[in-house]
């Protein structure tokens, strides 16, 4: 029986030895992720935190997750609502005299919170070509996407030379004008990729074509800058944003891009054909106008300014007047009689 009683006491001092590990385990737990949280946080505050401007509003993005496209140009082409629908689909015979007349005035202004101008124009009155770019990114990242942008289509249009297969299902113009954003997409998302800093950004695009010997207007957009109709008195939108809100979706990401030039290896660009009259005015913005100053507000200020000049000169100080948050780009492009 004594081996017994000796086998009950070793158990039992086992059994006090295996509990003093536990609790010694336990009281070194707290200390163990106390140290963890020294080592990790020093780590974490040593990067230094990327530039957010705070004293200027959050510009537009990207959502980060956007609709599907389809890869490349839309295959479809719209017209005006008051347009003929065949008039999208014939092609380019042209007569030797012009039937209309386009010249154009553009300015662009920071505005009153931003300290940079992201934002860049094109006006090519021989070439009959406009747009307006607006760009997205950190540092001076959209401000490089926009110009880049405006420099490529510039380049394209004076050298008629215009990089990929056209589209035979589209107005010849108009897949000029289409092909030429998509060499700027290319061009933009190269330059990202070559420079670190610059990674991400992209812009918006719209752009007008006219063809005065065929009184058409192929009109080109990717992202929430805008084309407006002016005639008489009434002001027609001939883009729809390129928005999340635009296809449904609510709340803060509503404002976020479905879709811009840049930032993907394709991009899908709408397009848009109309047939302008003597008196018409095509106004051409960036959302800097757009989201301050309401379209009925536009339309009398260009009704009623005595010029292109003056009327450019006065939607830029009504967006200014009105909180001017953001960078705010116009061409507005009056139709006339030919000389």
């Amino acid at each position: 029986m004594l081996w017994i009683g000796v086998a009950i006491a070793a158990a039992f001092v086992l059994l006090l030895v295996v509990r003093a590990m536990g609790d010694a385990g336990k009281e070194a737990a707290p200390a163990a992720a106390g140290n963890l949280r020294e080592a990790t946080g020093p780590a974490r505050a040593s990067i230094p935190p990327r530039d957010k401007r705070e004293d200027e509003p959050e510009g537009t993005k990207v959502a980060s997750v956007p609709p599907p496209h389809s890869g490349g140009k839309e295959s479809a082409v719209a017209t005006a609502p008051d347009a003929p629908v065949e008039m999208a689909l014939e092609e380019d015979p042209t007569g030797p005299i012009a039937l209309i007349l386009v010249t154009a005035v553009g300015r662009t202004d920071p505005g009153r919170r931003r300290k940079h101008n992201e934002d860049a124009y094109l006006v090519m009155e021989k070439e009959a070509v406009f747009a307006i770019a607006d760009g997205m990114g950190g540092y001076a990242a959209g401000e490089v996407a926009s110009a880049l942008a405006t420099e490529v289509i510039n380049e394209a249009f004076k050298t008629n030379t215009f990089t990929g297969d056209p589209d035979p299902s589209l107005p010849r113009r108009g897949d000029e004008l289409i092909r030429a954003i998509q060499m700027a997409n290319t061009a933009i998302l190269t330059q990202a990729r070559a420079n670190e800093a610059q990674s991400g950004m992209g812009t918006t695009i719209v752009a007008a074509r006219f063809s005065p010997n065929k009184q058409r207007v192929y009109i080109c957009h990717v992202g929430d800058s805008r084309c407006y109709r002016l005639r008489g008195d009434e002001i027609l939108p001939l883009t729809t944003d390129h928005t999340l809100g635009a296809v449904g979706i609510t709340g803060p990401a509503a404002s976020k891009l479905s879709r811009a030039v840049g930032i993907q290896d394709t991009v899908d660009v709408d397009l848009r054909v109309d047939a302008p009259r003597v008196g018409d005015r095509f106004l051409l913005c960036s959302d800097g106008l757009s989201k301050m100053v309401p379209e009925e507000m536009i339309c009398d200020i260009v009704r009623e300014a005595p010029s292109l000049d003056r009327a450019v000169e006065k939607l830029v100080e009504t967006a200014n007047e009105r909180g001017g948050r953001d960078n705010v780009t116009v061409i507005l492009i009056g139709v006339q009689e030919p000389k």
